[in-house]
């Protein structure tokens, strides 16, 4: 390893991915392999994984990048890596009319969470106790459950 590679925390060994890959049309040959991440995780753009399979893998895709459920990072004739969203700890929120449904939007708004909404008028948030002790003091219904998160919401700072 060069004297640079290694200030620059290089492995030779690992898969360095600077860009995601399309689809083949002729499909994939190899093994797969995953690298399973939640959702603050899939919004790092450089890291190091390690593959189901104990494949290094050296993130380093241009800044901003978000991956999803699926996509491909690498590919050759012994193997495919793909992301795979993690279940993680989420609150399901079910408020009861308008109001509550406003008032929980609102509170996330106010501290900056990413949420979904889905168009039955559930709320996901990722789950943490100021969140769940706000939920339970307001009186509006929710529970923790184990679900992979994809917000449609996102929330950004001033």
């Amino acid at each position: 390893m060069s004297e640079d590679a290694h200030a620059a925390g290089e492995d030779p060994a690992a898969i360095t991915v600077t860009q995601l890959l399309d689809e083949p049309p002729e499909g994939i040959p190899g093994h797969l392999e995953v690298v399973a991440l939640t959702w603050h995780d899939r919004q790092r753009s450089r890291q190091r994984l390690v593959s189901d399979w104990g494949t290094e893998i050296q993130l380093m895709l241009p800044r901003g990048t978000h991956l999803h459920d699926g996509d491909l990072l690498y590919a050759d004739a012994q193997r495919h890596i793909r992301v795979k969203a993690q279940p993680e700890p989420v609150l399901l929120i079910q408020p009861e009319n308008p109001i509550q449904m406003g008032q929980v939007i609102h509170q996330l708004g106010n501290w900056h969470r990413p949420a979904h909404v889905s168009p039955q008028g559930q709320i996901l948030a990722l789950a943490d106790d100021p969140l769940q002790d706000w939920l339970a003091h307001m009186g509006i219904p929710f529970r923790l459950e184990m679900a992979v998160f994809e917000p449609n919401l996102l929330a950004h700072s001033h």
